[in-house]
């Protein structure tokens, strides 16, 4: 059961909401990620960079952004960990009572920030649309892995729901400890059915909120040989596993 936090920063008639943003190898793509956010006509209360262990310049990139704008804060990790790691060190930063998390080659649309604020109300975890980008400027149509109604079919196939174009309760995101850092990849999959198994209240809104970049290499999820390993692993979890047995005894049944 998901409680509020009445230490969670909140303004009189406003919705607060912190944006996290982990970057590996990402100089030359993070600003147009946090530009994106701070021109939201609702901002963020913060963007929290987080650069996990990069080998180029990024960590210079995130501690000048940090000097330039007063809203972001830059957190340095020593170490690569991974996605996983780096969402959990900008989440353990947040104050609001909202969050996003951005991946650093991503970008929010113009009114992405209010289309999924306003439809928030007793949700935990709030899911627009987004469209393809790729390297040549082609977009694709807009999309959404879960075409809404119940969530667990959707998550039952597939990862239905990114975090670049999706908004999570704090207090939801923090009641399952964040993200599992032992899933290089599917961890942000694993996450929301860890959120779905705590009875966290998903709802889908119809506005194209992002667009998802197609890249080459350096996403820090990007890793196609543990793919499939991972995503067993979510499929196994109780909740899931149950669903898909039942699905397999009414097909029997049929």
């Amino acid at each position: 059961m998901l409680h509020s936090d009445p230490g969670a920063t909140r303004d009189a008639g406003r919705r607060t909401y912190d944006v996290v943003i982990p970057c590996y190898n990402r100089a030359d793509t993070v600003e147009q990620a946090l530009d994106s956010v701070l021109t939201q006509a609702e901002p963020p209360q913060r963007v929290i960079l987080v650069d996990d262990g990069s080998s180029d310049r990024t960590a210079r990139v995130l501690r000048e952004l940090e000097r330039c704008h007063g809203r972001v804060q830059a957190v340095l990790l020593p170490r690569n960990g991974g996605a996983s790691a780096a969402r959990n060190a900008g989440m353990a930063c947040a104050r609001a009572e909202w969050l996003a998390f951005l991946d650093s080659d991503d970008a929010w649309l113009p009114g992405a920030a209010v289309a999924l604020l306003d439809a928030a109300g007793d949700h935990d975890v709030v899911v627009g649309q987004f469209r393809r980008a790729w390297p040549d400027g082609t977009l694709g149509d807009p999309e959404c892995g879960w075409e809404a109604g119940d969530i667990l079919p959707a998550l039952a196939r597939t990862g239905a729901i990114g975090p670049s174009w999706s908004i999570v309760r704090r207090t939801a995101a923090a009641s399952v400890g964040g993200f599992d850092p032992s899933f290089h990849n599917c961890n942000d999959w694993d996450f929301y059915v860890r959120l779905l198994a705590v009875d966290a209240r998903f709802v889908r809104v119809e506005e194209t909120v992002a667009l998802y970049h197609i890249a080459q290499a350096n996403r820090l999820s990007h890793d196609s040989v543990n793919g499939a390993a991972n995503a067993r692993r979510v499929l196994a979890h109780p909740l899931i596993a149950r669903w898909l047995e039942r699905e397999q005894a009414l097909d029997e049944a049929c």
